[in-house]
């Protein structure tokens, strides 16, 4: 092989093997991406599920230190559901004519509720918006029986109470997700009547709305309707939180993902 031959076979090597380790990396590259979509799945998975066991635990064995007997005639939010009929004491937040219902039962201090809101609130505010299910908001308020002595007590209950008032000055849905975004790291730190104020603030209720909204949180207004509300989670032996139901029937977390599909194959 002459000189000019074995450097162009030189300069082919070199090119074939940049070649080759530029596809290894993109290999690895495109890899790394899945694995990661796939591991953060399972992070939401797992908070999810630990919501749920941690539920089933404290749900059944703690007292309500609100009281323990449903007050049918407890005040109630705009457009809130009263003891009868399907669903007591949820929220609808939509009216969709002859769709089948999804409740969400969810606690505002549960760690996997927010996980679920951060992954599928947008999912499930979008099927409302679209006319594709009815869906109702169900408070639950199991956590803070965990911290009667926190900073902040009865946090859930104060909450679910406030996001009521944040209804009544039509902004209800934003107020939601809202508390949902700002839980504490520390599961049981709560929130001040303070904070709850600033988070309707924040959700844009202003005025005389406002003004009432402010009173509402710090009288507790709806307090009762949350323990009612919490009351019924217990009796009716929901296995955790979030828990979703499509017309009575609990739907699993497989079915997430496609909520959409889901629907429209089971209702």
């Amino acid at each position: 092989m002459s000189p000019a031959e074995s450097k162009k076979s030189t300069k082919e090597k070199a090119a074939a093997a940049r070649a080759a380790a530029e596809a290894e990396q993109r290999r690895k590259d495109r890899n790394i991406r899945i694995i990661g979509g796939i591991a953060i799945l399972i992070v939401v998975g797992l908070i999810i599920g630990i919501g749920v066991i941690g539920s089933r635990q404290n749900s059944s064995t703690v007292a309500s230190s609100l009281g323990t007997e449903v007050v049918n005639d407890a005040a109630l939010p705009t457009g809130a559901n009263g003891a009868d009929g399907d669903n007591p004491w949820g929220m609808p937040i939509n009216d969709a004519a002859g769709k089948p219902t999804l409740a969400i039962w969810e606690d505002f201090q549960c760690p996997a509720c927010a996980a679920f809101e951060a992954q599928y609130g947008p999912t499930i505010e979008k099927l409302a918006a679209d006319g594709v299910a009815n869906v109702v908001y169900r408070p639950t308020t199991f956590i803070e029986k965990n911290f009667p002595a926190g900073a902040n007590p009865l946090s859930s209950s104060r909450a679910a109470s406030a996001y009521g008032c944040a209804v009544d000055a039509g902004q209800g849905q934003k107020f939601h997700d809202i508390v949902f975004a700002n839980q504490p790291a520390q599961e049981g730190d709560g929130w001040s009547d303070e904070q709850l104020i600033q988070f309707g603030k924040d959700a844009g209720i202003t005025g005389d709305k406002l003004t009432r909204f402010e009173s509402c949180v710090k009288d507790r207004t709806y307090i009762q309707w949350a323990n009612n509300s919490y009351l019924t989670f217990q009796s009716s032996n929901v296995p955790g939180t979030p828990a979703l139901y499509l017309n009575g029937k609990e739907v699993p977390n497989s079915a997430y993902q496609d909520l959409a599909g889901y629907i429209a194959q089971n209702s």
